[in-house]
Parts: C-alpha cells; sequence; structure tokens
C-alpha cells in the first residue's frame, strides 16, 4: 500500500508511530545519573513550562482554537519541547557516531509522534497524503446538466442509466461574487453519480461550511466528504445531495467574515445570493424549489448555518449547524465585534443574528438540526442554548448528542447521521 494512503487516524500507524516515539524517549532520557540531573531534568522542567506558555499563549491570549483544549494536548508538546532539548544535549555528550545518529533521529521520532497522536484525537488529517495538500483537485470543467426545471428526482421513480459511475466527482472552481462585491477563494463541488449519467438526476444542493480556521477543503481532508458522499449514493441507486464547498472565510478585514454583511464584507450575500444563483446557471440544480437547499456546517461553519438559514429563510428552509457557537463571535468579545464590524451599531449585528432574529421574525417552513459532541464541553452548552432558543421561537429543531469532542469524530457523524433527513425534507426520500 501507499505510504501515503496509511490511516493516520483508525489504522495501526498512530500506535505504532507512538510506540517508536515512546522508545526515542526512552533512549533520550536514559544514562547515568550526571546525565538525569544535568539534562533531564532541566529539559523537562523546561518542557512543562514551556507546555505552560503554549497553552497561555493559545487558549488565554490569542485563542487560536476557539474553544479550551485538553490538557495532555499541551503535555505532549512540552514532551516534545524537552526531547529536542535532549537531543541538543546528547549530541555535545554522546561520542560514538551511533549514538549521535540515535540522538538525532530520536527527537523527530518524538515529535512524529506527538503530531500523530493529536491528529489521531481530532481527524483532521486521515492519510500523509492528506497532510501533504491531498490529491490533485481537478477544475470543474463542463458538465452535463438536466434539461429543463423539473421536478426533483426520487428515489421511487429513479432508475439509473447503464452509463451512470459508480463513484462521483470533486473538483475545484471559483464562485464569483457579482451582487456581494466578495473576492471569494476557491470553492469545491461535488457531484454525485446520479448527476453524471447521461441523463442527469435533478437533486437538491447542501452547502457546506468550514471552520475557522480553515478551509473548503477541510471538508475533504479530515471531513472525508467525497467518500462518505460515494457510500451514500451507492446505498440510494446513485442519489445523494450536490454538495457545494464555498469560501466561508472571505473578508476585505483581518477576521473572518463571520458570514455576515459587514464592514468587512458582504459575505451573507455571497452565500445567500452569489453562491445559489452560480449553482442554478451552471449547475441547473436547486431550480424545483426553496426545498432543494439545505446549508450546513462545523463550528464556525455550524454558526453561519444558523446565521443563513435564520437571515434567509425562502434560499436556505433546511439546516444542519455541527457544533456551532449560540452567536457570531471573535475573539476580543461582543463589543468589539459590534465596534469593528458594525461601526458600533448593535442593532445592525441584531439584525442578522440568529437568536435576536427568530424572536422578532417567524420562521413557519424551517426546519434545523442540532448536533453536538458528547464530550465538547464548551460548544455542546451553546448548540443546548440554541436549540432550546429556537424551540421556544417556534422553530421546527432538533438536538441530536453524538460521540466525540470538538473534533472530526463529532462532525463527521454530525452529517452522515442527517443525510437521510436531508434527502427526506428535500423529498428526494420518503419522509
Amino acid at each position: 500500500m501507499d505510504p501515503l494512503e496509511w490511516d493516520l487516524i483508525d489504522g495501526p500507524a498512530p500506535a505504532v508511530l507512538a510506540a517508536l516515539g515512546g522508545l526515542a524517549l526512552l533512549w533520550l532520557v536514559a544514562g547515568r545519573r550526571r546525565h538525569l540531573v544535568r539534562a533531564v531534568v532541566p529539559a523537562a522542567l523546561i518542557g512543562a513550562v514551556g507546555g505552560v506558555a503554549v497553552w497561555f499563549v493559545t487558549e488565554e491570549v490569542l485563542n487560536i482554537w476557539g474553544a479550551p483544549q485538553p490538557p495532555w494536548f499541551y503535555l505532549l508538546g512540552g514532551t516534545a519541547i524537552a526531547a529536542v532539548l535532549l537531543g541538543a544535549t546528547g549530541l555535545r555528550t554522546r561520542r560514538r557516531w551511533w549514538q549521535r545518529v540515535l540522538t538525532v533521529v530520536a527527537p523527530v521520532l518524538v515529535l512524529v509522534a506527538v503530531a500523530v497522536s493529536i491528529n489521531a484525537y481530532y481527524g483532521s488529517f486521515p492519510t500523509l497524503q492528506a497532510v501533504t495538500g491531498g490529491a490533485d483537485v481537478p477544475r470543474l470543467e463542463s458538465v452535463r446538466t438536466p434539461e429543463g426545471s423539473g421536478p426533483l428526482t426520487t428515489i421511487d421513480d429513479w432508475e439509473p442509466p447503464a452509463d451512470m459511475p459508480s463513484t462521483g466527482t470533486i473538483s475545484v472552481t471559483t464562485i464569483p461574487g457579482t451582487v456581494s462585491g466578495v473576492e471569494a477563494g476557491d470553492a469545491y463541488v461535488y457531484l454525485p453519480p446520479a448527476y453524471l449519467a447521461s441523463t442527469p438526476a435533478h437533486l437538491p444542493v447542501l452547502v457546506l461550511i468550514h471552520g475557522d480556521p480553515g478551509g473548503p477543503e477541510d471538508w475533504i481532508t479530515g471531513g472525508r466528504l467525497p467518500a462518505v458522499m460515494d457510500a451514500y449514493a451507492a446505498a440510494h441507486k446513485g442519489l445523494a445531495p450536490i454538495v457545494i464547498l464555498p469560501d466561508g472565510s472571505a473578508s476585505t478585514g483581518p477576521t473572518p467574515s463571520l458570514c455576515l454583511d459587514s464592514n468587512y464584507g458582504k459575505a451573507g450575500t455571497y452565500l445567500s445570493t452569489d453562491v445559489p444563483a452560480w449553482v442554478k446557471s451552471t449547475l441547473k440544480a436547486g431550480t424545483h424549489a426553496a426545498t432543494d437547499w439545505a446549508i450546513g456546517g462545523f463550528s464556525y461553519g455550524g454558526t453561519c448555518s444558523l446565521t443563513l438559514a435564520a437571515g434567509h429563510p425562502s434560499v436556505y428552509p433546511t439546516f444542519l449547524d455541527i457544533s456551532g457557537e449560540d452567536e457570531p463571535t471573535i475573539e476580543a468579545g461582543r463589543d468589539a465585534l459590534i465596534a469593528n464590524y458594525f461601526s458600533g451599531d448593535a442593532a445592525a449585528f441584531e439584525a442578522q443574528d440568529a437568536l435576536d432574529v427568530v424572536t422578532t421574525t417567524p420562521l413557519p417552513g424551517t426546519a434545523g438540526i442540532i448536533t453536538v459532541g458528547a464530550d465538547d464541553s464548551f460548544y455542546r452548552p451553546q448548540g443546548e442554548k440554541v436549540a432550546a432558543a429556537l424551540t421556544s421561537a417556534g422553530v421546527d429543531v432538533q438536538l441530536q448528542t453524538v460521540p466525540g469532542g470538538h473534533t472530526w469524530e463529532a462532525w463527521n457523524a454530525g452529517l452522515q447521521n442527517n443525510l437521510n433527513w436531508l434527502m427526506q425534507r428535500a423529498g428526494v426520500l420518503a419522509g
């Protein structure tokens, strides 16, 4: 098997690399009493201080992760720092050539083991190929589109043509900000097998927003979206949603757009007007009824899906909020968000914030599912708050708890568990 395809999450690679890292650390630590006192103890202390420093800077100062991380995350980081220091010390004290070689290799093995262990927890890079950027994704060329704007194809009336491929395709493209003026980055498009047949099926559209930090390609690497959708299509006669992965972070400022129309650009208009218009004109999809359309996302993208569903119910009457927040946020807090994004106009923010919108605007045709990770102590309470608020406002919403924390284990479950529901909402499957 190609090493680039080794499974870094569920396969044996993480356990093997963790064992090699442990042995390498033992090699770095082993030695006489003098080595323990003069090298190991100082390295351990510096590693501990370094781990605490990484925690303080990333969580308390910069809030890079957007949520508290497990303590072992920083313990492994401190271990990696100590291993590098011990390697540097060992090069000065070890005399034999093979000892020096091992002393150079050992810290590398520890660093690899730490990285793979953290990755296995988050599930961000399922293979080495994903680490290196993944396989080359072709640009979207001309596609065979359904004729006319007929009703959606249902699983009961669909007979797959003989030439229907067994898998779908993933392509990269550019969706212009014709109305919004947004200069967005690359978007990705998944076309299911039934759409690629000689007589394409009329299929619903699912727009998925990524997290922050991150980009739409995260749904392809960590989310393994092509494989997930192909598996679903294989079980449903080639039928699956057309999936659009737009750039949800496009902004004219230094911070993400939050999928809002603000001083930092009209991202809300881009995602609610430009993206659907491009899909309808280019793919001839989503043209039958509003229920053709659904929006979803994880973390930042989950918040975006809620924001856009509440603000544009005629465009996105179906939403899937996976581990989202209870409102759009930035590191500096709500007051800074209102000051920077809306020049201090709190009403302008509240006009787009979902939980404010639903207090004044009924959403009778909207339905959504909110999923939260069972072990996600930071985002789970926010999801529960959102579900309660929407229920109180009369919105048709379900709250689901799935295994995992704020990781791909929970995010993948949030999507995969609800594909049937999305297809039922669109009318492709019987409810």
